[in-house]
């Protein structure tokens, strides 16, 4: 229907439509090399787009796709294929309507926003994603009234969607390669009444995963990951206003939404986690007790969030706020279990730019749960953090430097993003760059270690220290 619309408005159109693609190839090779951690891997982002503008509207349609090849224990290649920003936009009246496959920003901060939540996120590249991938396009309605000054905004998406993330298999997932297979060889050594009974039926389990194929094991994370999420009828989406407040050097929000979690709550069985936190397998009584439990429960809670936004100018310095609040986040613990908590958030950017040859941006963010969470991983009460992103051209913009780094104060983690690229022309540039990581916990190493981690989201992944050669280029 929308190709066929699309067709019809060019037919009538004076100008013709605009069209482009982007190709983007990485070649990351990990720096401290693991037993069973992928030793390389490559990115390709594709983007391919056309728009359109007419009298009163434009129709917009893209594609993006990625490939994914990763060097360690096994060699996999995972193609994705998605529909890109897409849809239409314009005059109805007073009123103004986008409607399609969308992506709608909140939030004046870029690094580290607490109220840009109506996209999910993409976190499968971890720190090696680049900006334009790690917002995830959704079917949405975007209504607005107003005036120049005064403007007010209703968006809907029919069909939410949790962030992308992998659970098993990757350097930057929870379960890295060879965690579950060697927890589960372990296993027939535990301690326990039916040790004996159990050792052979544990063994063939081992050497199954050990021969699954790669895809399967994603498709296993992905079943549990997925599990429990509501069906798509389109009458529990996402909904969000927003009244925008716009006069001579400000620019201010406010806004509410009644949202559905990006993340499950999850609930591992009570049985279950004794006997993985204990390491022993349990008796021949409660074999029948342990077999009528459910192993994982998962559930896609709601939440009310209502936030607000300010920017302005100071001199030549650029002012950033943000502050929010939730009635019910989910907060993940150890040992596969979730809660929820009240949650409170607050940021400030600031930023400086001098033509285009140097930009600087200074960004922080305390969040605080408002009630106490037994376990938390990578969690805490009260988490502050601190981020900064830099760009500096030469030689007529043709030679950059880029750096972009958060440091978490709370887990006294910090991660870094230095990379200077040559743009040989308008449509080919070329990078060199590396990610570093540092934390004084370490990474965890076995599954044990993984599911009852008490370190932050950064010391997770601080072995991925990696060097990368990127390439964009657009026509």
């Amino acid at each position: 229907m929308l190709l066929t619309l699309t067709m019809l408005t060019t037919a009538f159109a004076a100008e013709a439509p605009e069209v482009g693609v982007v190709i983007e190839p990485m070649v990351a090779v990990d720096t401290q090399s693991s037993e069973d951690a992928d030793v390389w891997e490559t990115w390709t982002w594709v983007r391919a787009h056309a728009k359109q503008r007419l009298d009163n509207s434009r129709w917009f349609i893209a594609v993006n796709a990625d490939h994914n090849i990763r060097s360690g224990e096994d060699l996999e290649g995972i193609w994705t294929m998605s529909v890109g920003e897409s849809g239409w936009a314009g005059k109805i009246g007073p009123t103004h309507l986008r409607a399609g496959v969308l992506i709608e920003r909140w939030g004046k901060l870029d690094m580290l926003s607490s109220i840009d939540v109506l996209n999910p996120r993409d976190f499968r590249a971890g720190a090696l994603s680049t900006i334009e991938a790690a917002r995830v396009p959704v079917p949405m309605a975007t209504w607005q009234a107003g005036s120049n000054s005064v403007r007010a905004e209703i968006s809907y998406a029919p069909f939410p969607q949790g962030d992308r993330i992998q659970m098993i298999g990757s350097d930057w997932s929870l379960i890295k390669p060879g965690m579950m297979e060697n927890y589960v060889h372990g296993i027939s050594d535990w301690e326990g009444d039916t040790t004996g009974l159990l050792s052979e039926p544990l063994d063939n389990l081992s050497r199954a995963l050990y021969q699954l194929d790669p895809s399967s094991k994603r498709a296993l994370g992905s079943a549990a990951f997925e599990s429990g999420r509501p069906e798509d009828f389109g009458t529990q989406g996402n909904i969000g206003a927003r009244l925008e407040l716009e006069a001579q050097g400000i620019d201010a929000a406010f806004m509410g939404a009644n949202l559905r979690s990006s993340i499950p709550r999850t609930r591992l069985g009570p049985s279950y986690r004794d006997i993985l936190q204990n390491k022993t397998l349990p008796g021949l009584d409660k074999i029948n007790t342990l077999s009528a439990e459910s192993p994982l429960e998962t559930s896609w809670p709601r939440t009310w969030m209502a936030g607000t936004e300010l920017s302005t100018v100071l001199g030549p310095i650029g002012v950033r706020a943000e502050g929010a609040w939730w009635s019910n986040t989910v907060v993940q613990q150890t040992w596969l279990d979730a809660t929820t908590s009240p949650t409170i958030a607050s940021g400030l950017g600031l930023d400086y730019a001098h033509g285009s040859t140097i930009f600087i941006a200074l960004e922080g963010r305390w969040s605080h749960l408002l009630e106490p969470v037994q376990r938390p991983l990578m969690n805490a009460e009260h988490v502050v953090e601190v981020g900064t992103t830099a760009r500096f051209s030469f030689a007529g913009d043709r030679i950059q430097i880029l750096a972009a780094a958060i440091a978490n104060l709370t887990f006294e983690e910090w991660l870094a993003r230095p990379e200077i690229r040559w743009v040989t022309s308008d449509s080919l540039s070329l990078g060199l760059g590396a990610v570093l990581l540092y934390s004084d916990t370490g990474p965890p190493e076995t599954l044990g270690e993984a599911l009852s981690y008490t370190g932050g989201p950064i010391s997770m992944t601080s072995d991925n220290d990696a060097v990368f050669f990127t390439m964009r280029w657009s026509l």
